[in-house]
This record gives structure tokens, sequence and C-alpha cells, in this order.
């Protein structure tokens, strides 16, 4: 198997949609970041960062997948470690979160990287298991990959990002051949101790209670941590059909929104570009992720289908729970949305996970 062999219909077989779909959501990003940019150079970086990103999925689309997906123990080892500093002396506190490490010249964010590298790993223990239906070793063994990262990204108080572990695990452990018995019984469970956990979570205290509560029982939560919901609640309202205008908007330039440029960036995109611009990124979104299940089950390969597969989950769940912490459907969980929030580390994390989708793609008739 050639490390670098690509099809010679490179061009030809790139899936240039796909790129381009992440292409236009990270440049409404980018204009949404420079509207209400707390300090100058936000947007600059943000575009420096789209630009280098672009850079790793093209230069992963050169070596081969399986290759990569070879090599997955090494890339979740060097993961835990990182995420080991994170929680030593190296690791930086940002807004309660202990999730960045300290590098001087800048800040990196190790969780981001290291839930593409789980996918990895997981893709790698996975299409090794031959069996069908999986074994409860398998999925016990799946489980002990999976819950290293989440508890350390836990322990880092980033519940958000520990739970977008959790998609990938359920994603491809179903795609693996999970028993349709266990998958029902195991969403009856997830049901059953949601709707037991309601009177404890109406009576908790505490800042993650106090989250829960500020979306589903916004009369018994404390009025501060209502806040952030009610002006982004306003944001989405105020934009109406069409919005008010790019560089328009008030609840964000003006900062009635905490980490308006972040996790709620596209409180932002509905104040200033209204109804119709925000189903227009949501469809983008939508059709982004269509086409990463339409590569996967392209993929000549079962090491194909998964690795496409989990990083759509991931970007399924990130969309999902921003989009609905902005929509007060879902709690704040801190979670960005992908290409288009401020952040360095999350969109070269984004950008190497589909160049491993164009990966997929470009070898799906390769011998």
């Amino acid at each position: 198997m050639a490390i670098f062999g690509v099809n010679r219909r490179f061009f030809s077989d790139f899936d240039w949609l796909l790129l381009a779909l992440a292409l236009i959501v990270s440049c409404f990003g980018v204009l949404e970041i420079s509207s209400v940019q707390p300090s100058p150079g936000h947007w600059e970086k943000q575009l420096t960062m789209i630009g280098i990103g672009i850079g790793i999925a093209i230069i992963t689309t050169f070596i081969d997948y399986r290759t990569i997906v070879q090599a997955a123990p090494f890339f979740y080892g060097f993961g835990i470690i990182l995420l080991g500093l994170v929680l030593g002396p190296l690791g930086k506190e940002v807004n309660g979160n202990r999730s960045w490490l300290d590098l001087r010249f800048f800040g990196l964010q190790p969780s981001e990287f290291v839930k593409i590298f789980t996918i990895l790993m997981l893709t790698w223990y996975l299409s090794q298991v031959r069996r069908r239906p999986l074994e409860i070793r398998a999925i016990v063994n799946a489980g002990l990959l999976w819950i290293v990262p989440t508890v350390m990204v836990f322990l880092q108080n980033d519940t958000g990002s520990a739970l977008s572990f959790t998609s990938i695990l359920v994603a491809l452990v179903f795609l693996s051949g999970l028993r349709w018995s266990w998958t029902a019984a195991g969403l009856a469970a997830v049901v059953l101790l949601g709707v037991l956990a309601v009177p404890f979570i109406k009576e908790a205290k505490g800042y993650k209670a106090e989250r829960i509560k500020a979306v589903y029982w916004p009369e018994l939560a404390d009025k501060r941590f209502r806040y952030q919901n009610d002006q982004a609640e306003i944001a989405v309202g105020s934009g109406g059909t069409v919005g008010k205008g790019f560089y328009r908007g008030t609840q964000g330039s003006l900062g009635f929104i905490p980490e308006v440029h972040t996790d709620f960036i596209f409180a932002v995109a509905s104040e200033e570009t209204g109804f119709v611009g925000s189903l227009s990124a949501l469809t983008i979104y939508v059709l982004l992720i269509m086409r990463l299940l339409q590569i996967a089950h392209q993929a000549r390969d079962r090491t194909g289908l998964l690795l496409v597969a989990g990083l759509a989950a991931l970007l399924l769940y990130h969309v999902t729970v921003s989009i609905g912490m902005v929509l007060r459907l879902l709690p704040i969980m801190g979670i960005p949305l992908p290409l288009m929030s401020y952040g360095g580390t999350s969109v070269l994390a984004t950008f190497f996970g589909l160049g491993l989708a164009l990966n997929v793609r470009l070898r799906r008739f390769v011998n």
C-alpha cells in the first residue's frame, strides 16, 4: 500500500463541493466576527487560521487514510499527553474552563484535536473487529478508549466538549453492528434517566444545574444565568426576516451577549441576516453533513466508512448544540459553531477532519 498513493485524476475526483461548503460557512463567520470583534485583529487571525486549515486539509489528502488510521494509537497517545499537560502546570483557565495550553506565543485547546484523534482510534479498533453484531467485549474496549479523553476533558470543566466524545462513540459503535435490542435498551435507559433526573435538577444548585433550569424551567433559575439566554433570544427575534444588515446589529456589537464571537456567533448572524440568513447557514451545514454521509456510504472499506461517519456525527453534534443554545432549546455549554465561531484550534481541527473525509473520497476507487 503506497503511503502517498493518490488517484491520478486528483482534480476531477477531488470533492470541490465539500470544500466550497466549508469555505462559504468560514467566510460568513469571518464577516460576523469582524462585525462584533471585542478587540482589533480577530477577523484577520480567523482568516489566517482558515488559510492554514485549507493547507492542512489538502496536505492530509496526499497520505492514504488507511496509513493515517494505522497511526491512530500514536495520535491518540499524543492527545492524551496534551490533555494531561492541560490539567497540569501548563493549563490555562479561560471563563471557568481549564482547557487551554499556554504556549507563550499562542494558546492551544487540545480537546478539539483529541476529538479527531479519538475518531481515528475508535475507527482503528472497530475496523479490526470482525464479528457482527458486536460482542460485549468489543463494546467495552471501545468504551475504554472513549472514557479516557472524555473524563480528562470533563475534569477541565468543559462539559460540552466531554459530551461530544459520546456522540462519536455512539455513532461508531452503532455503525459497527450494535444489536437492535441493545440500541433500544440504551435509548430507553437514556430517556428513563432523564425523567428521573428532572426533580433533582429542579432542586439542585450550582452552575450546571442553573444553566439547565435557565432553559427548561426559567422561573426556577437564578436570573444571572438567564441573562445570556435572554440576550441571545432578543438578538434572534430582532433580526426579523432579512436582518438589520452586516455591522448594524446591536446585541452583539454593543456587548450585550457575552462571548458573542465564539459560542454565540449564530445569534449575531440571526440578528444581522435574519431568518433568511440563518436558514441559509443552517442549510449549508445540513448539506455539509449530508455530503460527509454520502462520502461515508461510498467509502471502499469499513475503515473509510467509520472514519467519515465519526466526523459527520461530531459535526452534527457541534452544530445542533451550538445553534440549540442560541435558540434556547439546549443549555449553554460553550460549544463553538464549526468554522463560524472564532477560534484557531477549532478551525484547524475541523479542516483536518474535512481533509480526512476528502482523503476517503479520493481513494474510493483506488486499488
